[in-house]
């Protein structure tokens, strides 16, 4: 049954991967052509070469002020996107990593058919994983602090949307997934790991969000009451890691809890059919001593002692 469940899932998931894109469409993508009013043509060139002299001298505040002015007067003009990426870096440099992360953002919506259009999405990837990881921090009035995670959910969805099948999105999608989980949101966590997996299937990270949701369902079964539902969801969960991914070493620690789980089951019934013998309810508990002797091992210890109790039972 759940190899059936599986198979169906595969099918499903492969069936996402198979629709790709660039990024998600956007009517109002500028492309820098140089074409500009014939007199504005001069002056963004003009305040680029200012720019770049302020840079060289070493006046980086000025010079960041004067790419953004290229950048946001003369957005269609030819130094615009490399003045957009510019003003980013730079930020970066002075450790304003949040607005640069803005201004990269900026460039990405603006300018995907230029050349540094991968560089912006990586760039901005490496900045949302830094912040997250709190080696880059806030700073105000002198002080500094950790970027809210709020923020960083934020950061994580715009590095995702903005390239969805490329390599930084899953990368982002499971980071974000991760951050939950380490904040005790298991719930949101679960969720996370599950989009990870149905988004990108062949992900190298797959496996591990698939894993990762089996263990979480576990750890919510042993955090309160034993629920059922999730033990079952856990189960399937760990079946389908070792049918979609077979020679991963997360479905070789699948396989082994899989185990640990059947187990854990068998002794359940075998204590639920002694709770009900001593109740004298003998039809059920005979149920559950012919439940064990079903799923355990001929001979093995339990299913010998199901098979004396059940013997014994008043008919």
């Amino acid at each position: 049954m759940h190899k059936a469940v599986a198979l169906s899932f595969a099918s499903i998931v492969m069936t996402t991967a198979a629709i790709t894109s660039c990024g998600n469409s956007n009517d109002n993508v500028q492309i820098a052509t140089g074409q500009v009013a014939v007199g504005n043509a001069g002056d963004s060139n003009l305040v680029y070469s200012h720019a770049r002299a302020l840079e060289a001298k070493g006046n980086t505040k000025k010079a960041i002020r004067a790419y953004a002015k290229v950048a946001d007067d003369y957005p269609m003009s030819k130094e615009a996107p490399s003045s957009r990426i510019r003003q980013a870096e730079l930020l970066y440099a002075q450790g304003e990593s949040i607005k640069s992360f803005e201004k990269y953002q900026s460039f990405i919506t603006q300018y995907r058919g230029t050349s540094q259009y991968t560089e912006a999405i990586q760039r901005q990837s490496d900045i949302a994983h830094a912040a997250s990881n709190g080696q880059i921090k806030n700073s105000f009035l002198g002080l500094k602090s950790d970027i809210p995670r709020s923020k960083v959910e934020k950061m994580f969805i715009q590095v995702r949307d903005n390239a969805p099948f490329g390599p930084t999105a899953p990368k982002a999608q499971f980071a974000l997934a991760e951050m939950w989980q380490n904040d005790k949101n298991l719930g949101k966590a679960i969720k996370g790991y599950e989009e990870l997996y149905v988004r990108y299937p062949k992900s190298s990270l797959a496996p591990e969000a698939l894993f990762r949701v089996g263990n979480l369902l576990l750890k919510q079964t042993e955090d309160g009451n034993r629920n059922r539902g999730n033990l079952d969801t856990a189960n399937t969960t760990f079946t389908d890691l070792t049918l979609l991914y077979p020679n991963t070493k997360q479905a070789k620690s699948a396989k082994s809890i899989l185990q640990q789980i059947k187990g854990s089951d068998v002794q359940r019934s075998f204590g639920i059919a002694e709770f009900y013998e001593k109740k004298k309810q003998y039809p059920s508990a005979a149920f559950y001593y012919n439940e064990v002797i079903r799923t355990t091992k001929s001979g093995s210890e339990l299913n010998l002692s199901a098979k004396q109790r059940l013997a014994a039972l008043p008919k």
